[in-house]
């Protein structure tokens, strides 16, 4: 039987405030078996090379197998290829560490190692890793020293992070003093559960968090139950937050934390699911200093329940990344592009624990592999279910990132997409929120609007690749080097505009420091992209102030686009 849950959403691009209509199907009738029960750690990426995502789950926690897709609407192929240990694994992650061109597979449990799956091609061999006994919660794969070669990470509840480096042939070995792992106050350094790296700040390297619980431990400043930031000092080494400059020290009982860019501005904002208080919402200001926005986006005790995932995905396509939620609840958070959140019941009323995301009809839009764990890690009795979105008449863009001086996976890479929309930023990475592997494809919803000005794509060697006006609703396979334009420093997002008030009713200000001088455009554009208000002005050398006027525009959200001599600009107004 195909069951068919509906959304009603409006959709961002379409006239007239009609609702686009998404629905999810439920097609576990592709997957051999139908009926599979997976624990928490699921992987959704792409196996085999060929553009398409593919599923990694283990029956029981432990049976691995891969489902690889074979086309739109056509049944996955199922190849199984290991029994892990006897006991569920409660993480999984992915990257291809030798560089051959086939993603290895790492994985970990409850005191029974870290073990790694090498892929000869369609072969994996399982190996061991030499380490300390570990209580394993999420891993990841990153570059740690950035020499072109994945590490791993992996969190432990009863003791401090693993951290594993490359030996440049595709072996992890431990180094535990890679990363001082230290905690502010001083601990055991136990308590780890969610850990994601990603660019935080803006600088153009790979930053660590980690959200961090501590089952008994009622003080909020005790050092197992407060959050940590590494920031990568750019030499293969870290310095970690210990005042509290990042606003990102909380010390509640935070399961997991993804970074997402919700506004459209170029940096990654932060969702982080809490047990004790209610999940919270931060927004960057673009250096790597986070306000909490959790009660004006309207996400004040939204999440209910025990939350085990949160992750930022833009599943209607237009335009602003939402959030989906799972664990003894869950729930699908639409980003209403303005910094506000609407809840949309989703699915059955199962209660969806775990899930991974990628494109698993190659349609452009964002699917659900979702497990029915019993919360936290035990499979349960409910078998998984593919949830395939069965999309709109909104359009996307994609990417197929292959590292060559980066590591072949490209994690890591950050992607910029320039458009009416904003400026939108992904990530590839691997290993995200609790324990699981959400596809490398760099997705991009893009809404109603016909044309993209560029995208540029930052690997980790420091080298940038940019696309000119590509075409929408494609993947496009993008290699190191083959699309490589000298980009210029002013391309760099460095939020140099100030506007104020925002939101205004009359009157904005733009302030623009260090403008190089020469023509400014600005355009005034509303979520179709049509602009509606333009102005031409030459401006001198030197710091820039100058009003626009909104007057005449209805009350609303738009979009304000500064072109100046090297750079574009696109910014959120709102008009009050």
């Amino acid at each position: 039987m195909i069951h068919r849950f509906f959304l009603l959403l409006s959709a961002c691009g379409y006239g007239a405030g009609l609702p686009a209509q998404i629905q999810f199907v439920k097609q576990n009738g592709w997957l051999t078996p139908a009926n599979h029960y997976s624990g928490v750690a699921i992987a959704v990426l792409d196996m085999n090379g060929d553009g398409r995502d593919d599923i990694v789950r283990m029956d029981q926690g432990f049976d691995l197998a891969i489902e690889y897709q074979s086309g739109a609407g056509q049944p996955f192929q199922r190849q199984a290829v290991a029994t892990l240990t006897q006991g569920s694994q409660w993480a999984i992650c992915a990257g291809d560490l030798d560089n051959n061109g086939f993603p290895d597979l790492l994985s970990a449990g409850y005191k029974d190692g870290v073990k790694v799956l090498r892929a000869a091609g369609s072969t994996f061999n399982l190996t061991l890793l030499n380490a300390p006994e570990i209580f394993a919660q999420c891993a990841n794969l990153a570059d740690i020293d950035n020499d072109g070669r994945l590490d791993a990470f992996v969190c432990s509840e009863n003791g401090p992070p693993l951290v594993f480096m490359n030996n440049g042939a595709g072996n992890l070995i431990h180094q535990p003093a890679q990363i001082d792992l230290k905690t502010f106050p001083p601990s055991d350094g136990s308590g780890n559960y969610g850990s994601v790296w990603s660019d935080i700040d803006n600088d153009g390297d790979t930053d660590l968090y980690i959200a961090k619980c501590k089952d008994g431990v009622n003080d909020p400043a005790d050092g197992r139950r407060v959050n940590q930031l590494f920031r990568n000092n750019g030499d293969g080494t870290y310095s970690q937050d210990s005042t509290n400059v990042s606003g990102l020290r909380i010390g509640a009982q935070s399961w997991t934390a993804d970074f997402g860019d919700i506004d459209n501005d170029g940096d990654f904002d932060c969702f982080i699911t809490n047990h004790d208080v209610p999940s919270q919402l931060l927004e960057n200001d673009g250096a790597g200093h986070f306000t909490d926005i959790t009660l004006s986006s309207g996400l004040f005790n939204a999440v209910t329940g025990l939350a085990v995932q949160g992750v930022f995905r833009d599943f209607d396509n237009d335009g602003f990344v939402d959030m989906l939620v799972a664990g003894s609840e869950h729930h699908l958070f639409r980003n209403n592009g303005d910094k506000t959140f609407t809840t949309i019941p989703i699915l059955d009323d199962a209660q969806m624990e775990s899930f991974a995301l990628g494109d698993l009809n190659s349609d452009g839009f964002q699917d659900i592999y979702a497990g029915y764990a019993e919360v936290f890690n035990d499979p349960s009795i409910i078998p998984d279910a593919l949830w395939i979105n069965g999309g709109n008449g909104n359009s996307y863009f994609g990417l197929n990132l292959r590292g060559v001086q980066s590591n072949r996976s490209g994690v890591g890479a950050k992607v910029l997409l320039y458009s009416a929309l904003g400026v939108q930023v992904r990530e590839v990475r691997s290993g995200e929120s609790y324990g699981i592997m959400n596809s490398t494809q760099v997705h991009f919803g893009m809404g109603q609007i016909s044309q993209i000005d560029s995208v540029i794509v930052h690997w980790p060697s420091g080298l940038s690749d940019r696309l000119y006006k590509p075409a929408l609703n494609q993947y496009f396979d993008l290699e190191e080097g083959s699309a490589g334009v000298p980009v210029k420093e002013p391309l760099r997002v460095e939020n140099p505009v100030l506007l104020f008030p925002n939101p205004a009713s009359g009157e904005i200000f733009l302030d623009w420091e260090h403008f190089p001088g020469g023509t400014l455009r600005v355009v005034i554009r509303d979520n179709l992209g049509i602009g509606l208000r333009t102005v031409h002005a030459e401006y001198p050398l030197g710091t820039l102030r100058i009003p626009v006027r909104l007057d005449g525009l209805p009350v609303g959200i738009y979009r304000i686009e500064l072109v100046g001599p090297e750079r574009m600009i696109c910014k959120q107004i709102v008009k009050q």
